[in-house]
């Protein structure tokens, strides 16, 4: 191998490293877990500066239980993945929006709320309070 041959392999080899170090796609095998539909369209709203988009459009929300905390807010559910996951996960919540903030009002609601002050989510407190009462053969 020549030293011309040796050196325009180094030179390919160094670009394809900036490439992907410059890369902020979510991995093939590793698609977006997103819970709402504010989350995803941030997620979408971010572009790779090398390929463009950056995941499936096939992705889609959940319907968030009343216990569950948004994917952007829940890091610890990120630190099994991939490092790369992680830098896309990063890219999709700009810091001038992101992170929501829970705001629980005096009647029970909660909600998470932007930093430019847009709802994201609204949970309305349960309408029955279920309150246990042992059967009459128990009380003394």
């Amino acid at each position: 191998m020549t030293l011309k041959t040796r050196i325009e392999k180094l030179e390919r080899l160094s670009k394809a490293q900036q490439t992907h170090k410059d890369c902020i796609c979510f991995p093939a095998d590793e698609p977006p877990v997103l819970g709402l539909q504010a989350e995803l369209e941030s997620a979408r709203a971010v572009l790779c500066p090398v390929h463009g988009l950056r995941f499936p459009h096939s992705v889609g929300t959940t319907n968030p239980p009343r216990w569950w905390l948004p994917t952007h807010l829940h890091l610890q559910t990120w630190s099994w993945r991939s490092a790369q996951y992680i830098k896309a996960m990063k890219a999709s919540f700009p810091g001038d929006r992101w992170p929501a903030t829970k705001v629980t009002e005096a009647d029970g609601t909660v909600r998470y709320v932007l930093k430019d002050g847009t709802e994201i989510l609204r949970i309305e407190p349960e309408d029955e309070i279920l309150e246990y009462r042992p059967p009459d053969h128990f009380k003394l």
